[in-house]
C-alpha cells in the first residue's frame, strides 16, 4: 500500500498549495449521505482516495484500478460504501460525522485533482408541543381582554428555529402578538367578544427538516372568562346558600325556646292513689 501513502503525501501538499471552497453536503442523523465527485472533461479516473480531514485525519476508502478498498478502521468503518462511479456513501450518518472530506482523483496520465466536501448533519425534530398559559390578571386591565402566552417546544439535539403563523378565521383588528425567547414563546392579546376563531401554528425547523403544530385560542379565552365569572359570583352563591340555612336553624331555635317557655309555665298536678291531688 506504499502507493497510497505516496498519493496521500502528494494530496496533502496539494491541499496546502491551493485554497478550495468545499461543496456542501447536508444529512439527517440516522439517514444516508453521498459524496459525488465531478471529474473534469476527459479526466479518466484510475485511482481515488477518500479521506476525512476534520475533526481527525483518516483514510476512509480507496479505489485502485476499479477495485474498492474500505477496510480502514476509521470511525466510518462498517458504514461506508464506494460505488462504481466513485461516489462515497455513509449510512447511517450521525452528528459527530460532520466535518471536511476530500477526494483525490488520479487519472490514467498521472494527473491529480482534489475535491473537497463539507458535511453538515442535523438531528431529527419531534412534533412541537404547544402549551397555553394565561397572564396574571392586572387590576387595571380590561376584564374583557384575554392575554395568553403560547409556549412551543420541539425536541432535537441541534438548534431549532421557531416561527409562528396565524391561520384562517376572523380576527379582531386590534389583535396583538409579540415574539419572545427567540420565537419560542408568543404573547397574544385578544378580545373574546370580537374573536370568532383564532388559531396559531408553531413551526419548528432546521435547514433540512420542519415540523408544525396548531393551537386554538378561542377555547382558552372562554375557559378563562368562565373561570373569572365563577370567581366573581362565588361569594354571592355562598350567601345564597348559607343565609337560608342559617335562617332556618335560627327560626328553629326561636321556636324551641318559645315552646319551652310555654311548657314550663303550665301548672302540673300529681295524684296519689287513695289521697287528694297534690299541686306541684
Amino acid at each position: 500500500m506504499g502507493w497510497v501513502l505516496l498519493i496521500w503525501m502528494l494530496a496533502s501538499a496539494l491541499l496546502l498549495s491551493r485554497a478550495y471552497t468545499p461543496a456542501q453536503v447536508v444529512g439527517v442523523a440516522g439517514g444516508s449521505v453521498a459524496f459525488k465527485v465531478s471529474p473534469p472533461p476527459n479526466f479518466h479516473i484510475r485511482e481515488i482516495i477518500w479521506r476525512s480531514l476534520t475533526p481527525s485525519e483518516e483514510l476512509v476508502a480507496t479505489s485502485f484500478k476499479g477495485t474498492p478498498e474500505i477496510q480502514y478502521r476509521s470511525r466510518f468503518y462498517g458504514r461506508t460504501q464506494l460505488h462504481d462511479n466513485f461516489t462515497l456513501q455513509i449510512n447511517p450518518v450521525d452528528l459527530e460525522d460532520a466535518g471536511i472530506f476530500s477526494a483525490l482523483l488520479v487519472d490514467t496520465t498521472g494527473q491529480m485533482k482534489q475535491q473537497v466536501f463539507e458535511l453538515k448533519v442535523f438531528d431529527t425534530i419531534s412534533t412541537p408541543i404547544i402549551r397555553v398559559f394565561p397572564e396574571a390578571k392586572d387590576a387595571n386591565a380590561s376584564s374583557e381582554t384575554c392575554i395568553l402566552f403560547l409556549s412551543c417546544r420541539a425536541a432535537s439535539r441541534t438548534n431549532v428555529t421557531y416561527e409562528w403563523a396565524g391561520l384562517g378565521g376572523k380576527t379582531s383588528p386590534g389583535l396583538k402578538h409579540w415574539r419572545m425567547e427567540e420565537g419560542q414563546v408568543l404573547r397574544v392579546q385578544l378580545d373574546p367578544k370580537e374573536v370568532l376563531q383564532v388559531s396559531y401554528t408553531c413551526m419548528a425547523s432546521n435547514p433540512v427538516l420542519d415540523k408544525s403544530a396548531v393551537v386554538e385560542l378561542q377555547d382558552s379565552c372562554l375557559r378563562r372568562s368562565e373561570g373569572e365569572k365563577k370567581t366573581t359570583y362565588s361569594f354571592r352563591e355562598f350567601l345564597l346558600i348559607v343565609i337560608p340555612v342559617v335562617s332556618f336553624f335560627f327560626l328553629l331555635a326561636v321556636l324551641s325556646c318559645v315552646c319551652y317557655k310555654q311548657h314550663s309555665g303550665k301548672k302540673m298536678f300529681y295524684t296519689v292513689p287513695g289521697s287528694e291531688s297534690i299541686q306541684l
